[in-house]
Order: structure tokens, then C-alpha cells, then sequence
């Protein structure tokens, strides 16, 4: 894309959960690949993962996280998220801090209408979205499974009463017949236009390159001409 637009990456774990790179190196490499944000959003009070964001740690990383913007001034912005499982036997949804959720940059949402991975409803968890005021988004969703009982224009509808972004993730696990979930759902992509915000994001663990590797993601979004449909996160 020659006038490149903003490239943000909203979907990063750090050693506070699963990932291998503290939240300074992944603020690094955001650099470093010229992003103009990146979010880190670490599995929050879930069994999913061996180790996890605490509600008695979210204070502090919230800190940690916020500190990291003097460093880079205006040239990059570094947001403070987590990643909510919502499938109940690993993750006490009824008991998430809402207070300290607030306090945040945004908050993604996986396996939403996911049986397969034990994920509750959008109808389920609507009530904890809805008492959220951060920017809330649905990550990793293979909406054209996950939701295959209702249109798009119907989904779209679904997520915009909401206000639930989704992500396009571009993490080499998330495809089905070697094709990623956003390419299989591209009428839902379509159908998201002026309704659902959208954004990118790696999902990146192990390797600190994938958090400026957002080429393909954004090259989707090229092609659907979406880039008013991003989301804007101050």
C-alpha cells in the first residue's frame, strides 16, 4: 500500500501470561516497525494457560504498560488490554473486576459462540460486555462457523448492538483448510462496513517479529477498501 494508513496491532501476550517477551521488548519491536499502537493483552483469570494475569496483578500492569508511552512520546502509542476466555469452566466470568476492566485500553473476547472450544454466547455474555466501557472486540472468531445459523448482515447487526469490534488475526493457527478465518468470512467483513469496527491483530506468543508483521492483515483490509472501518483507539 503506498499511503500507508496507521497499522496498529491489537493483539499482543507478554510474559505476564504466555508469551515469551516482556511488555518493553514488544513495545521495542512495535517500533522498530514503525506501528503507530500496540496493545497488550495478556489471558486474564483463565485455566486455559499455565500462567495468567491476576485480578491482584492487573494495577500493576496497567503501570507497567502506561509508563512504556513516555518513553516513545507521540510516535507510539502502548495500550493496556487483556483477553477474556469465555468459556466458564476455565474463566469465572460472573467474577471479573469490572472496576479494574474499566481502567483499561480495550478488553478482547475469544471462543464467543464457540462450542467447540466450550465458548459461551454473544446472547450469555452480552450482560459483562455490556458493563464494560473500554472498546471491546472478538478476537480469533471464524465467524463463518461460529455464527453459520445467522446472516452476515444479521451478525453485523448482532456484534453493532453491542459495540463489539472484530479482529482480523493473522496467526498462522487460526485456519481451516489452510485458509485463515478472516478470508473464509470475507461476505462477513463486507457486511461489518459502517456497522462493526475492525481491527488487526498477530496474537503473538513466541516470536517478538510477529508483532510488526501485519502485512497480510492489513492487505485484507486493502482489499475489502475498509480502512474507515478501523478502529480508533486514542
Amino acid at each position: 500500500m503506498s499511503d500507508r494508513i496507521a497499522w496498529m496491532n491489537l493483539h499482543n501476550h507478554s510474559s505476564y501470561s504466555d508469551g515469551d517477551f516482556s511488555p518493553e521488548q514488544i513495545a521495542a519491536e512495535a517500533a522498530r516497525g514503525c506501528l503507530t499502537h500496540v496493545a497488550i493483552t495478556d489471558h486474564f483469570e483463565t485455566a486455559k494457560v499455565r500462567r495468567c494475569l491476576t485480578s491482584e496483578q492487573l494495577d500493576g500492569y496497567i503501570r507497567e504498560i502506561g509508563s512504556l508511552n513516555q518513553k516513545y512520546d507521540d510516535s507510539l502509542r502502548v495500550l493496556a488490554g487483556v483477553e477474556i476466555d469465555t468459556n466458564p469452566d476455565r474463566c469465572a466470568l460472573h467474577e471479573l473486576p469490572i472496576d479494574q476492566l474499566n481502567r483499561l485500553d480495550l478488553v478482547l473476547f475469544e471462543f464467543v459462540n464457540d462450542e467447540w472450544n466450550g465458548g459461551s454466547s454473544l446472547e450469555e455474555i452480552a450482560p459483562l460486555i455490556d458493563r464494560i466501557k473500554v472498546p471491546c472486540g472478538l478476537v480469533h472468531t471464524d465467524f463463518a462457523t461460529v455464527f453459520s445459523g445467522a446472516s452476515p448482515q444479521d451478525v453485523a447487526d448482532q456484534l453493532a448492538s453491542h459495540d463489539l469490534f472484530a479482529e482480523i488475526n493473522t496467526a498462522s493457527i487460526y485456519k481451516r483448510q489452510g485458509i485463515p478465518y478472516y478470508e473464509h468470512a470475507e461476505r462477513h467483513y463486507r457486511a461489518f462496513h459502517e456497522k462493526v469496527k475492525i481491527s488487526v491483530g498477530t496474537d503473538s506468543h513466541r516470536t517478538l517479529s510477529e508483532v510488526s508483521n501485519l502485512g497480510k492483515g492489513y492487505a485484507f483490509v486493502d482489499r475489502l477498501g475498509a480502512a474507515t472501518d478501523l478502529i480508533e483507539i486514542k
